[in-house]
């Protein structure tokens, strides 16, 4: 009687070896694991995300307050300057070496600066009003009740002549235009500027230039309802003789008494006559 109670353990166990629903268990506690690393990986994301703007921003703010410092702090910054000035025109022939340099006086306010004694064997003066910046120097010229305005600019290399008919245009000359800086410093320091005489023979190319070139905006601008030429060299700048003709134009920017004289000038005055027939 006791071989019978084998059986009975042996149909208790299919009970205990439930193989389907410890699997299924164990199936669905993987996928909530899976699916809170899932939820984990995009929150570490987000925040790196994060991270990564406030970092790019902060250097870009540091950049631009680096570039600020820079300009602000340029010990050659040139502040804008605007006055007057009167310029001693003698004949070089007659004029004594010692006053060839001279101290040239400037003001704000548009009166005479040439004193009395400074107008004995005084032949004439040029007046001028300057206006100069960082990188153009801008000068009206008051030579024999005749104005004529010049602009120097530095940043494109290029000299304009503003008249009252037509406009002109070449490369700048630093062998007589004085750089804004030096320019600023020497007047208002009182240096001695080299105030003799020399002449520039130029000649203009035809026809007028349809349009400046874009570097020269700014006397595009004023001379917009002008005919504008383009001037060439006939010869190096020279110190003039007594026996030049007559000038067509004249202008101190710091380094001598220019004199300019158009060559064909006649040739420019026929042109325009035809153009407007």
């Amino acid at each position: 009687m006791t071989v019978l109670t084998k059986p009975s353990a042996v149909i208790k166990k299919p009970e205990i070896n439930e193989v389907p629903l410890v699997d299924k268990t164990i199936y669905d506690e993987e996928k909530i694991e899976i699916q809170q690393h899932a939820e984990w990986q995009a929150k570490y994301s987000t925040r790196v995300l994060i991270y990564l703007v406030m970092v790019l921003l902060a250097l870009l703010c540091l950049s631009v307050g680096l570039t600020l410092c820079r300009e602000m702090g340029k010990p050659n910054t040139v502040r804008r300057y605007q006055g007057f000035c009167s310029i001693p025109i003698l004949d070089d022939q007659m004029m004594e070496p010692r006053f060839r340099t001279l101290p040239l006086r400037w003001k704000t306010d548009d009166v005479q600066m040439v004193s009395a004694d400074e107008r004995d064997g005084l032949a004439e003066a040029l007046r001028e009003e300057l206006d100069i910046g960082d990188t153009v120097e801008k000068i009206s010229v008051v030579n024999n009740g005749h104005n004529v305005n010049f602009i120097h600019n530095f940043k494109d290399n290029t000299t304009g002549i503003v008249d009252s008919e037509r406009c002109f245009v070449m490369e700048l000359s630093p062998e007589v235009v004085l750089s804004p800086e030096l320019f600023i410093s020497g007047l208002t320091s009182g240096a001695q500027f080299d105030v003799s005489r020399v002449r520039s023979s130029l000649r203009a190319a035809l026809p007028a230039l349809a349009e400046l070139h874009r570097a020269a905006s700014e006397l595009a601008e004023q001379c917009a309802s002008r005919p504008v030429y383009r001037l060439h060299r006939d010869d190096a700048i020279r110190k003039r003789s007594v026996e030049d003709p007559a000038h067509d134009y004249i202008q101190f920017s710091g380094k001598h008494v220019q004199e300019i004289k158009i060559n064909n000038l006649q040739e420019i005055l026929d042109y325009e006559k035809k153009m407007k027939a």
